[in-house]
């Protein structure tokens, strides 16, 4: 079945890469991954495979991908914000750390990472865009949360 495939190749590429193999375990991961093109388990690994390997332009593009397609987790948030940061892109690495404090409920710390995001030099207007639509909602949501809690409070007096 795929799973095992796809465990097969992952483990390969992971123990070429503690062999001190790297040309051999990226070569074991770029195989795999044209074979299961955005497994989500695969491209993680890939991913950090990558940045092991100093080649974060890489890893923030393969996991960029996985993200326009599917769903993310916390944990593949997190890594594509390290990737960012480490590939030279701050405004990204603030905006997906935004992102990462939104997804775990705290959006104080989500709008201080857009803002962070929206003072990096040299933004194009593509990136102010996306970071300005972003933080807008992050701030229409926060007064609605206290106003509820101060009604809700209110309701319970």
């Amino acid at each position: 079945n795929n799973e095992e495939i796809v465990a097969l190749h992952s483990g390969t590429g992971l123990a070429q890469v503690s062999l001190g193999e790297k040309e051999a375990a990226l070569a074991t991961f770029e195989h795999a991954m044209k074979l299961f093109p955005r497994n989500i388990p695969l491209t993680v690994r890939y991913a950090e495979t990558l940045m092991r390997y100093d080649e974060a332009e890489e890893a923030h593009e393969v996991l960029l991908d996985l993200l326009n397609q599917v769903p993310p987790t916390l944990e593949q948030i997190r890594l594509i914000a390290l990737a960012a940061n480490a590939a030279g892109d701050t405004a990204d690495a603030h905006y997906y750390m935004a992102e990462y404090h939104a997804m775990s409920g705290s959006l104080q710390p989500a709008i201080d990472q857009l803002q962070l995001a929206l003072s990096t030099p040299g933004l194009d207007s593509v990136q102010r865009a996306r970071f300005m639509a972003r933080l807008k909602q992050f701030q229409e949501y926060l007064p609605d949360r206290q106003d509820e809690e101060k009604s809700g409070n209110e309701r319970g007096n």
